[in-house]
């Protein structure tokens, strides 16, 4: 069992084997990203900070959050004010507590060390925020990794490592669905109001 708190997920399958090629190396089987979905929003914003970072990634999560959900929070984070930062400050305290248990259960599982091929994409950071995002996407491809040098060596099962990355994908899904609603529709204490247009 994983070391830390989990949910369920549906449809694993515990029988299925993964095997290591024989000289160790696993390709990534990535595509390298192009274009990163909201680019041209996030070019309009002038943030706090105007640093850009080069991310490694393993994992299609990674990748495909990159593309798809990256440059919408980083511009939705740089804009947030008031209960909306409170709110996305709480979530990251929340979700780097749990990547750091998660890292330190898989570090203790005992691994066979693969040579893996990363791919990279380039990252605006124009806020404190998106620093941290770009944090958890490291940790959480660590946590990729890990588990998987550990299902090498079969010290982990299939269904044990799945639980342990939905878990962690869906502690990083959190962040962009906090990005979503306006700044008005957070309390001052972080707390997501109701959408008046869905009052009856």
């Amino acid at each position: 069992m994983s070391g830390f708190d989990t949910e369920t997920p549906e449809g694993v399958d515990p029988e299925r084997n993964i095997a290591l090629p024989n000289d160790g190396h696993v390709e990534s089987g990535l595509r390298p990203l192009k274009r990163l979905t909201s680019d041209s929003r996030l070019d309009r914003i002038h943030g706090d900070t105007l640093a850009k970072t080069e991310l490694q990634y393993y994992s299609a999560f990674a990748r495909e959050f990159c593309r798809a959900d990256y440059n919408f929070c980083a511009a939705k984070m740089t804009l947030a004010r008031g209960g909306k930062l409170v709110a996305l400050d709480a979530e990251f305290r929340v979700a780097e507590a749990f990547f750091k248990k998660a890292l330190t259960w898989a570090h203790q599982l005992h691994g066979r060390s693969a040579a893996m091929s990363a791919e990279s994409v380039t990252l605006e950071i124009k806020h404190p925020l998106s620093g941290r995002l770009v944090r958890l996407l490291t940790m959480y491809d660590a946590l990729f990794v890990k588990t998987l040098e550990a299902l090498f060596a079969r010290s982990l099962m299939p269904h044990q490592r799945k639980l342990a990355l939905d878990s962690a994908q869906a502690r990083i899904k959190q962040i962009p669905f906090l990005c979503m609603p306006d700044n008005d529709r957070y309390a001052p204490e972080g707390e997501l109001l109701p959408n008046p247009d869905n009052a009856h």
